[in-house]
Order: C-alpha cells, then sequence, then structure tokens
C-alpha cells in the first residue's frame, strides 16, 4: 500500500485540513482521507469530495477507541 499526505498546512491544522490520499501497491486508488479541525472525511477511490463520508472528529476519535 501507498500512503502519502498531501496540502500539510501549518499547525494548527487550518480549514482545509490535512489530506492522506491511500493507494494500492499497483497505483490503483483507494481513496482519500481529509482530517481537519472538526471534521473527517473518507472518500473511497474516485469518489469526489463532496460526496466523501463526513464525521465530526470526536466520532472519529470514538469509533477508533471501539476498534478491537
Amino acid at each position: 500500500m501507498q500512503v502519502s499526505v498531501e496540502d500539510i498546512p501549518k499547525v494548527p491544522v487550518g480549514n482545509k485540513g490535512v489530506l492522506i490520499r491511500l493507494r494500492a501497491e499497483d497505483g490503483t486508488n483507494l481513496g482519500k482521507l481529509w482530517i481537519g479541525q472538526a471534521k473527517v472525511r473518507w472518500a473511497r477511490g474516485n469518489v469526489p469530495e463532496k460526496n466523501a463520508k463526513k464525521l465530526s472528529v470526536q466520532d472519529f476519535v470514538e469509533f477508533l477507541n471501539e476498534l478491537p
């Protein structure tokens, strides 16, 4: 898997947030993850940002904490 961080603003995270792009070893686009001050967005494959799944940072942290 190839993971790259793009559009890194200065700390603190700005309105655009941080974009993390995930690609398979063959270069296939697996998706994009945006982490901002208030929201986390996930767009699978080539789904445009406007159609990304969204949740609050707090809900995202709670989700991660529930993982085994």
